[in-house]
């Protein structure tokens, strides 16, 4: 029995590190080289960034208006959701308890700038990987979590 658990454990730790590895280049779906990263000088390298920050930001306008629906339906009281309990269940397996777990292609929550409208379209919708949670947590609680999340920024 110990034999099959050695098997598990190997094959469950081969799965965790590619899942987790970042030795893709994102952009053109294929490995990193090391002549890839030395061509690039640090502005460029910046403008990168830049250019993916924004992307990643960007939410369409049928969704932001949704969002803003919901946010609007919701203005009433949320104290009664426990907003930390369903992120701790829902979110914390690839955003980790305190945002900055980073698996799966998860972001980093501790250094979102996000505005609480494309919060609660990304959490209503999904984005990327990310699940859409529309269906599986009521309305209230999408944006309870969202405001959440906003608490977890340093």
């Amino acid at each position: 029995m110990s034999m099959y658990k050695a098997l598990f454990f190997s094959l469950l730790s081969v799965l965790i590190i590619s899942s987790c590895g970042d030795g893709y280049n994102q952009a053109n779906k294929k490995p990193k080289t090391s002549k890839e990263s030395s061509k690039k000088s640090p502005k460029a390298a910046e403008k990168t960034l830049a250019s993916v920050t924004v992307e990643q930001n960007s939410v369409p306008a049928e969704q932001m208006q949704k969002a803003k629906e919901l946010i609007d339906a919701a203005a009433s009281d949320l104290s009664s959701i426990d907003a930390k309990g369903l992120f701790k269940k829902q979110c914390a397996i690839c955003h980790g308890f305190k945002g900055n777990l980073m698996i799966n292609g998860a972001k980093d929550l501790t250094k979102s700038n996000i505005s609480l409208a494309e919060s609660v379209a990304q959490v209503y919708f999904g984005k990327g990987t990310m699940t859409p949670f529309k269906g599986i947590l009521s309305d209230e609680e999408i944006v309870a979590v969202a405001q959440y999340t906003e608490t977890l920024r340093k």
